[in-house]
């Protein structure tokens, strides 16, 4: 397939063209806690990245509109070429919400509804332009407003590719060689047909099951701190796996270092700086215990211990008062098993203490 770049309204004038892509993400409910909408921001900027590192046909991105990525290319292209785009694309989205539905560990609205995330194609052809204003330089024009319309359609599918009337053109092809259906809405620029089918021929099998848990607390924890709180549930929770207050009630951190636009899920790292010492940290899955909700995390980084994992059980005593229980499990290294009862009754003291600042936290609005 050959574009071409004359323009049939000015057939003396030599005009390019462009292929106008935009793969767009639905599916999220409005929210009005903040942690739903803070962990919604990163879960789409999660998937866009996604999209983006599936972007086989190496277009130009024009710019990140919310859900949506606006972007183009000016290469002869087959409709082969888009099918390979989609199909990347698609089963890269699935296959990440499918991942982390197993390793969230968060039950926000944002978190747990992630799952029916969907996502559907438009592809538009036509006139490439360009504005700039400074150093900013976008595509511009009829062709650019015209494939932003088509986002607001007529089709009756959650998950779809939409070409435009001139992007089936530009493929030289019949709606039946791709099995197209064909519709017609009345858009204010002017009335045209587009072409729509499902996504289902390019999704790939993905396993739906749900990897068994590798945790199992089948012994007694080293050092047990254990205090009830007054203060619900949800909002310890909260501040337990939200890194963005880990100073706030664990004062002995100088600093903690951590990618502020991912949620916290099963696997995430992050770093702990006391003085010029540095500890890594990864949050692990919850093991299989009798608690109403659990946080827990790992390292290897423990002066005088060759490996550390906690686990944070919560049970809910009342609307406003929780039970916590923090397990700690430590192989201790040779130099650590010296001075074992001095080791546990510092790790017990400083989660007492670290109890009580989380207590205090959680009263505060914070």
């Amino acid at each position: 397939m050959k574009i071409s770049n004359v323009d049939k309204n000015y057939p003396a004038l030599d005009v390019k063209k462009a292929f106008y892509f935009i793969p767009d993400i639905s599916g999220f409910s409005s929210f009005v806690e903040n942690t739903a909408i803070e962990h919604s921001i990163h879960i789409i900027s999660e998937l866009l990245e996604i999209l983006l590192d599936n972007n086989v046909l190496e277009m130009e991105l024009a710019e990140i509109e919310g859900d949506a990525l606006f972007m183009y290319t000016s290469k002869n292209l087959e409709f082969q070429d888009i099918e390979s785009q989609v199909a990347n694309m698609l089963n890269a989205f699935r296959g990440h919400l499918r991942k982390y539905e197993h390793q969230r560990i968060c039950n926000c609205g944002a978190c747990s509804s992630a799952i029916n995330l969907k996502l559907k194609f438009i592809l538009h052809f036509g006139r490439l332009d360009f504005i700039q204003v400074k150093e900013i330089k976008k595509p511009y024009g009829q062709d650019v407003n015209r494939i932003h319309r088509l986002l607001k359609n007529d089709v009756p599918l959650a998950e779809y590719l939409l070409l435009s009337h001139l992007a089936l053109e530009a493929f030289s092809l019949q709606k039946e060689e791709i099995e197209m259906k064909e519709l017609e809405s009345n858009y204010d620029i002017q009335i045209f047909p587009y072409y729509y089918k499902n996504l289902n021929s390019y999704k790939k099998t993905i396993s739906k099951d749900i990897p068994k848990s590798k945790i199992g607390i089948d012994k007694k924890a080293n050092i047990i701190v254990e205090r009830e709180m007054e203060a619900p549930l949800d909002k310890i929770y909260d501040l337990l796996s939200d890194f963005n207050h880990r100073k706030k009630w664990d004062k002995a951190l100088t600093e903690i270092e951590f990618e502020k636009a991912k949620v916290n899920k099963v696997g995430t790292k992050h770093n702990c700086i006391i003085g010029n010492r540095k500890m890594t940290f990864e949050t692990t899955e919850n093991p299989n215990v009798e608690a109403d909700q659990v946080y827990a995390e790992k390292t290897q980084d423990l002066p005088m211990a060759s490996s550390y994992h906690y686990y944070i059980l919560l049970d809910k005593v009342n609307e406003n008062r929780t039970q916590v229980k923090v397990l700690n499990y430590v192989e201790l290294n040779w130099f650590g098993r010296l001075f074992k009862k001095r080791f546990y009754n510092r790790i017990q003291n400083k989660w007492n203490k670290k109890l009580k600042d989380l207590e205090r936290l959680s009263r505060e609005n914070y």
